[in-house]
């Protein structure tokens, strides 16, 4: 596959050389971080089957240009379609298209194929009733609410724009949304919007009406059920692939084609085009991939007018979710520090979003990393070391979460990273092997979200019922007590044993610091005020880690605002100006340095 952009969109263009082509048409929002990884693998499949497929982001979406939250972000996404259909001609010289759309997607494509030219439809989990979608991103957004502490709760803005897990919408946005019903979108039409359509859907009879409106207009129809459509969406870590619908959508799609001919412009070429770049209001943006046999991808971002290459941040993935950050976090992260001055990378490890599989064959999410690994760590220095190969002075790791874990790893395998910025870190050391059960499980409160709990009596009749578990807490406290007392002691045996620079890497929080005082990495610990992270700091580093203190270029800062996964748009906002004010930090004191040492040269 190869990067395409194309009016302002971003997109991949997936090899074949079949006279049909598929545009794939994403969902949205979370929705669309959620089963990134699956319509990739939907893409890989049909380009088996010698399709040529078109994935994209839509304007305002992923990594093609456009604000977030835009007010007629419903229209300009139909509009996206039919310039991603006549791309997809374009460039392949395909005589039939279908068009494929997962839930809001499957919307979008509906309405395209009443303007664009299609013969076969899917329609995956569709949006039918756009008032039932707000009702379930209101529920959504309540669960994330309801999980919150009480304080942060509080500060949540209750007259903004729906804030839905770091998507935005618009109050035009959900009035367009509110209206729309997928039978009065067809009401006008004398014919099928395509010859063939397949309703695939996560709840029986959910689409008999849709169907039966389409066979109206004289269009075959045919319904399946979407086999573990629940497993597929969810978060990334745990996102399962609906292997049997997938390879019935493919069948369903070449059962009318027989054996295709090779089209008048076959894609078999999968070479890049070197010059390829996104310009945008705030930054240029240039695909690029490197590590072994170039298998790691990401998207370089520059300012406009970057006069020498100085710093750098590196935005590593949290959690499974790909490059563009849970609701594109990272790509705001990216273009707003572009404005600012500051150059950035933002990609996928091994098995991750748009980078190769782990060993070379389907799709990513056929062989995915745990999040917390080795190998993860790896490819985060890896992209260190290629950013200074490209001249880059300074560079800095940056994550949130797992994130956190592999940018702060990543600066002790090796020796390109200047700092790291870690945003809610939860363990110093992961022992490779950690299981995804493991990992949904381990998802602790922090003390002071439990005091903000204490006297909520929702909570205790929580507890009371049995839907809320005290023992966490519990083992909560005696964590920090035992972690307390074993600080001590092992600081005790350092001081007696003395301590010896160890070729393997640190697992002791006191080591890791250490190591990174003793490479010249300056650590910024980001935690929220609820959050685990600042009981981790605690634990080891006094009360809001003021015994950083004792490790050059290392200190911790405490946002009261900041959720764990930095959805709040104000908590992102004080994260941006917290790496700013690192980056250029490093950049100062290089600066002084450099006087230093040319003030005391020999003339």
């Amino acid at each position: 596959m190869r990067p395409i952009i194309f009016g302002g969109r971003f997109g991949w263009l997936h090899p074949g050389n079949g006279t049909r082509g598929v545009v794939l048409c994403n969902a949205y929002g979370h929705e669309s971080v959620w089963s990134h990884g699956g319509m990739r693998n939907l893409a890989d499949r049909l380009s088996a089957s010698g399709m040529p497929v078109l994935r994209f982001d839509y304007r305002g979406t992923g990594d093609s240009a456009g604000a977030d939250g835009a007010n007629d972000q419903f229209e300009t996404a139909v509009d996206d379609v039919c310039a991603a259909i006549a791309r997809l001609r374009e460039e392949t010289g395909v005589a039939r298209v279908t068009l494929c759309g997962l839930r809001l997607g499957a919307a979008f494509a509906l309405l395209a194929a009443d303007r664009c030219e299609v013969d076969q439809l899917v329609l995956l989990a569709p949006v039918a009733s756009g008032r039932s979608y707000v009702r379930e991103l209101s529920i959504m957004r309540n669960i994330w609410l309801d999980q919150l502490p009480a304080p942060l709760r509080a500060v949540q803005p209750k007259d903004a724009p729906l804030n839905v897990l770091g998507q935005v919408y618009s109050a035009a946005f959900r009035t367009r949304l509110n209206a729309f019903d997928a039978i009065d979108a067809l009401k006008d039409r004398t014919g099928a919007p395509a010859s063939r359509t397949l309703i695939v859907d996560m709840s029986a009879g959910g689409t008999d009406a849709l169907q039966k409106r389409l066979e109206a207009l004289g269009g075959k129809v045919e319904q399946r059920p979407f086999e573990g459509y629940a497993a597929f969406m969810q978060e990334t870590t745990f996102s399962s692939l609906p292997t049997r619908v997938f390879d019935a959508v493919v069948d369903w799609i070449a059962a009318t084609d027989g054996r295709q001919g090779p089209s008048s412009r076959a894609v078999l070429k999968t070479d890049w085009e070197p010059d390829l770049m996104l310009r945008t209001p705030e930054a240029c943006e240039r695909p690029v991939r490197f590590g072994v046999a170039g298998r790691l991808f990401g998207i370089l971002c520059t300012p406009h007018e970057m006069h020498d290459r100085g710093p750098v941040l590196l935005i590593t993935n949290t959690s499974a979710s790909p490059h563009v950050g849970d609701s594109r976090l990272s790509v705001r992260i990216a273009r707003e520090l572009a404005r600012r001055g500051i150059a950035s990378l933002r990609f996928d490890g091994r098995g991750i979003g748009d980078s190769s599989p782990v060993h070379g064959a389907g799709s990513p999410q056929d062989e995915r990393q745990p999040v917390y690994s080795s190998a993860v760590v790896e490819d985060v220095a890896t992209a260190a070391h290629w950013l200074k190969e490209q001249g880059y002075r300074q560079v800095v790791s940056f994550g949130i979460c797992s994130g956190a874990y592999s940018a702060l790893r990543a600066a002790l395998a090796g020796r390109a990273l200047s700092g790291v910025i870690s945003v809610n870190l939860q363990r110093f050391h992961v022992p490779d092997g950690i299981s995804t059960d493991a990992l949904r499980q381990h998802r602790p409160n922090s003390m002071a979200g439990y005091r903000s709990s204490f006297f909520e009596l929702k909570k205790w009749k929580q507890v009371l019922s049995g839907d809320r578990k005290i023992m966490p807490f519990v083992r909560l406290v005696l964590k920090r007590s035992t972690t307390a007392l074993a600080v001590r002691i092992g600081a005790w045996r350092r001081r007696i044993a003395g301590w010896s620079c160890a070729e393997t890497m640190p697992v002791d929080p006191h080591e890791i610091l250490r190591t990174l005082q003793r490479k010249e990495v300056s650590a910024l610990f980001v935690c929220g005020a609820y959050d685990s992270s600042l009981d981790l700091v605690t634990m080891y580093f006094g009360p809001r880690g003021k015994r950083l203190s004792r490790f050059a270029g290392a200190r911790a800062v405490v946002l009261d605002d900041l959720d764990h996964s930095v959805f709040g748009s104000h908590a992102a906002d004080a994260v941006v100006g917290l790496c700013c004010e690192f980056v250029k930090g490093l950049e100062s004191r290089r600066a002084t340095a450099a006087t230093i040492i040319n003030a005391e040269s020999p003339a």
